[in-house]
């Protein structure tokens, strides 16, 4: 799922609750036309996401929620747990979004305490989502888009909308010197869909599978990076993985892992290495090390 589509299909997908719970039948092609989605697109909502969560039964060639079953009677932890992530995602999205949703969400909860808590932080998007659903059409389209950015007047090929750290990035080639970049959509104005289309780079986009932050530079090839990490923290690098990329190398007698990796810049892993220190060390490359000692030297020099 893209990051970038979570308004919508957040919108949808409460809106469709709501209704249901009100004892509304609802059909995949009305609820195509009016949320502007495909038919397969309204099937996979009830069949992948709203089924398992809630009692959705057939009713002819729509749904209805079924006789007897209140919303705030459905107090499984799975569904919990879900409500409570759509909670947070709703207020890392915007106050607006948030409004819309709050009052909704605390009935499907009963409003009452629960013993999840999760931080998903993004960045708001009231004032930049007229600006995603141009960009998504652009894609979708292969449309070339204009715009300002960082005061300069820009004419970019877009390929991907991503969230590093909670911020919103257009991942495009830029028309003028061909080099692909990433633009913080915040600051992005003026944006404007070109009539001209472009036949998408196939490998450049497989390229951009593999970025891990904004400091990802698709331009240059990427380099192998070895890491060392210790039996304590070897779960997390197991189950959250640093990289697309990474791969484990050997499992050592004590526990230990050997992790390889491809970065494109330094600056992608270095913030990582330093979060996990002392429980991760670099083998290669040398001057991945030396930059590392580099920080540490001016951060303990700034602690005297």
């Amino acid at each position: 799922m893209k990051k970038h589509d979570y308004d919508k299909i957040l919108y949808r997908l409460i809106t469709i609750i709501r209704r249901l719970s009100d004892g509304d039948v609802l059909y995949k092609d009305d609820l195509a036309q009016e949320f502007n989605v495909s038919t397969k697109t309204i099937q996979r909502d009830f069949n992948d996401r709203l089924s398992s969560l809630f009692q959705i039964d057939k009713v002819g060639n729509g749904w209805k929620m079924r006789e007897g079953f209140c919303l705030e009677k459905s107090r499984a932890m799975e569904d919990i747990l879900v409500l409570d992530i759509l909670k947070n995602i709703s207020c890392g999205l915007g106050i607006s979004f948030a409004k819309r949703t709050e009052s909704l969400l605390n009935k499907l909860t009963n409003a009452t305490p629960s013993a999840f808590y999760t931080r998903l932080s993004f960045e708001d998007m009231t004032e930049i989502s007229q600006c995603f659903d141009t960009l998504e059409h652009a894609i979708k389209h292969s449309k070339i888009i204009q715009f300002i950015h960082k005061q300069k007047y820009r004419l970019v090929k877009p390929y991907r909308i991503v969230a590093f750290d909670g911020y919103w990035y257009l991942l495009g080639e830029e028309v003028i010197d061909g080099l692909v970049k990433t633009f913080h959509i915040a600051r992005i104005s003026e944006l404007q869909c070109a009539q001209e289309s472009f036949v998408k780079d196939q490998f450049l986009q497989q390229r951009l599978d593999k970025a891990i932050n904004a400091w990802f530079n698709p331009n240059v090839e990427p380099f192998e990076v070895l890491l060392h990490v210790s039996s304590e923290v070897k779960r997390y690098m197991i189950d959250h993985p640093l990289a697309p990329t990474q791969t484990i190398v050997d499992e050592n007698k004590d526990g230990s892992l050997i992790l390889r990796l491809e970065i494109t810049n330094e600056l992608e892993i270095l913030s990582t290495i330093q979060k996990w220190m002392p429980h991760i060390t670099i083998l290669r490359p040398n001057s991945l090390k030396e930059n590392i000692m580099k920080h540490i030297k001016e951060f303990l020099e700034k602690q005297i």
